[in-house]
């Protein structure tokens, strides 16, 4: 089984590329049970054109080293069978995309790294209301991630970066190895069940809104540090206590959502947003988009959400935190509205602002749908395999 975002970026790659080698950790099969948000697509239907080959999953220290002999002689096998290359990375423990890249420099072998965000920050940055031990074995851990992926991506062919956080991140590093040149901003976007629906009308009874007049307010993703859930819900209390009419919905399930609930009832938010969880499928997702008038974020990391994307695609402006991946999202057309990061009041000042001036949400809107026009998946992917050609 392959979780169906990547079953998606899968048949995306081999629009560009006879075949594929995808090593990457399979997970045991009891953690799989316990994350209701992911969801899992057979690949059957891709072994044709796709070699996958299982690592172990080793997020412990004790484990990964364990393993590493025994995973170095798999990779370096696939990465003699390849003629291109692209190494993932994404953290410290378990990330045998490093130890890959490692080896293909050992080779003398030309590659391309990808990243989503900026994970050594990301790591201190949620770690701030663990205990003390935790927070300092974070910041020993983001040390050595620093480090490790500094190593790799200057010496890397090509950097792909998702979003403008991270390639500023990682430029800075390429040109210091004067490779700056080689270093690309992308962007990601598993469009599939979107795309068909995303120009039919407003359905005549929103899904999962509760029926009532109000500012429709979307988020969806993950309920986690990152994206500062109880920050979200702060926003909408304060709109509460401005007698706002409001109507959210947080699509998404995660590792906060006893915490995000107890915030709702703390707040007596129970009549104003609704929490469906994790939705498998695309077409509600779809639906959401469409009935949304803005999409509301709190991300807190250095990341690349690709909820920001959907959210533009289907003419709904994005209200939330500044950052650099946001910012850029909207300098086109100015499809959304940023304030400093961790402040809801401006925040909620932001979004009450729209609530009392309809024309400057429909123009948002107009606007948001020009910013998303350009993020498909076919685009993205076509864009990167064409990078990786030129530069691996």
């Amino acid at each position: 089984m392959v979780e169906h975002q990547a079953h998606h970026g899968m048949r995306r790659w081999l629009d560009s590329f006879t075949h594929l080698s995808i090593a990457a950790p399979l997970i045991p099969e009891p953690l799989a049970l316990q994350r209701p948000e992911i969801s899992w697509l057979p690949a059957s239907d891709l072994t044709t054109y796709i070699d996958f080959c299982p690592l172990p999953w080793a997020y412990r220290p004790d484990l990964f080293l364990k393993c590493i002999p025994h995973v170095a002689s798999i990779l370096n096998n696939e990465i003699d069978k390849c003629h291109y290359l692209q190494f993932a990375l994404g953290g410290l423990w378990g990330d045998w995309a490093a130890i890959a890249a490692i080896l293909a420099l050992k080779k003398q072998r030309t590659f391309s790294v990808h990243t989503d965000r900026v994970e050594h920050e990301v790591v201190l940055k949620v770690s701030r209301e663990l205990s003390r031990s935790r927070r300092l074995r974070a910041v020993a851990e983001s040390a050595m991630m620093k480090a490790l992926h500094k190593f790799i991506i200057k010496r890397c062919g090509l950097g792909l970066f998702h979003g403008m956080d991270t390639y500023e991140y990682y430029h800075a590093w390429m040109q210091q190895n004067g490779k700056g040149d080689k270093a690309y901003c992308i962007h990601n976007i598993h469009d599939e069940g979107l795309q068909e629906t995303s120009v039919k009308p407003l359905p005549p009874t929103p899904p999962l809104f509760k029926e009532k007049k109000g500012l429709r307010i979307l988020y969806t993703g993950r309920i986690e540090a990152t994206k500062a859930p109880m920050q979200w819900l702060t926003v909408l209390n304060r709109l509460k206590e401005k007698n706002m009419a409001v109507d959210a919905v947080w699509a998404g399930d995660g590792n906060l959502r006893q915490e995000f609930m107890k915030k709702i009832s703390d707040y007596k938010l129970e009549g104003i947003v609704t929490t469906p969880g994790f939705i498998k499928d695309r077409t509600m997702i779809a639906e959401l988009y469409r009935s949304a008038d803005i999409f509301l974020f709190t991300h807190i990391t250095p990341e690349s959400p690709r909820c920001l994307l959907e959210a533009l695609r289907f003419g709904v402006p994005i209200i939330g935190y500044e950052s650099a991946f946001a910012r850029d999202l909207i300098a086109g057309n100015g499809g959304g509205f940023l304030v400093p990061n961790e402040n809801t009041e401006i925040l909620a000042e932001a979004v009450a602002e729209l609530i009392s001036n309809q024309k400057h949400l429909s123009r948002l809107k107009e606007q948001a749908f020009k910013d998303g026009a350009r993020f498909t998946s076919k685009a993205v992917f076509e864009e990167r395999s064409r990078l990786i050609k030129v530069y691996t």
